[in-house]
């Protein structure tokens, strides 16, 4: 299910002195099946971004399609929409308010006038897919971890089985813990069948997990690669006030000390591994 947006620029509060251009002549089209990483400074206009491609807000000028459907048309049925396009917003578990962990987790599909038991289903397959077991069914969601907490959320959106899920700061406010428990979690998401658009403003994170990486810049698209092709791009990247992951300033910082290593490696098991194959090279040529 495609996302295509076209020369869509988007201004709040138009015409008052608050006016502000978040989003400039954005052209972008985001295949089914892919994991995309979106990252920028801030006000670069993420957010406002994604907010767009499920029809939360609507362009000021510009379309955006989902699935072939004009999300301004008079005739686009945005609820359908928000069920396939699902929206995880920052600390999403701020939102969480049900009883209990299943009456949380079973709104959504209520509200898609489901009968009982496919809800029921729905559920139960939600709590499986994010790690919880029939133990957390009937507990408060307001006595969780963090962590747990933000599962619980996170199930509450994929109980109404989207075809692509957005998230935006997954791991923000968690421990190292918990924080590794949800990106192990949302890694696996394209893998059933769904198209994943994770916001981050980690860079490791990105180039761990994303299959393209788009860089946003005073409301426009300002790169859009593969990690390795945009976190080469060191210089450009740091001129807006972006970072690189540590693997490419390991690379970095080892190359500008006479070792040879190939550039590309943008997570730390790649680096690892070409410092590895440097170091059996050297201790090959040593031997002849």
């Amino acid at each position: 299910m495609p996302i295509t947006l076209s020369h869509v620029s988007y201004t709040y509060q138009p015409g008052t002195p608050y006016e502000w251009h978040a989003l400039d002549d954005v052209n972008l089209e985001i295949p089914d099946g892919e994991f995309w990483g979106i990252i920028g400074p801030t006000g670069s206009g993420k957010s406002t971004l994604i907010q767009h491609m499920n029809g939360l807000l609507k362009p000021t000028q510009g379309q955006v399609l989902v699935d072939g459907i004009d999300l301004s048309a008079r005739a686009a049925n945005l609820r359908q929409v928000r069920q396939k396009v699902g929206l995880v917003f920052q600390y999403p578990e701020y939102q969480l308010f049900g009883e209990t962990i299943h009456e949380d987790i079973a709104f959504g599909p209520r509200n898609m006038k489901l009968p009982a038991d496919e809800v029921e289903r729905r559920v139960r397959r939600a709590m499986e897919r994010v790690g919880l077991d029939e133990s957390f069914r009937d507990r408060s969601p307001f006595g969780l971890s963090g962590g747990q907490a933000r599962r619980v959320a996170l199930a509450g959106v994929l109980a109404m089985e989207p075809r692509v899920l957005i998230l935006d700061e997954p791991t923000a406010g968690l421990d190292p813990r918990g924080r590794e428990e949800i990106l192990s979690l949302v890694g696996a998401f394209p893998a059933l069948g769904m198209s994943v658009v994770l916001v981050s403003h980690s860079m490791d994170d990105v180039a761990l997990m994303a299959d393209k990486v788009l860089v946003m810049h005073r409301g426009k698209v300002h790169m859009l690669g593969t990690p390795p092709e945009l976190f080469s791009r060191r210089a450009e990247l740091e001129a807006i006030g972006l970072g690189v992951p540590a693997a490419v300033q390991l690379i970095d910082m080892l190359r500008s000390r006479g070792w040879e290593l190939p550039a590309g490696a943008v997570t730390i098991e790649q680096a690892v591994e070409a410092i590895r194959k440097s170091l059996r090279t050297k201790a090959g040529g040593g031997r002849g």
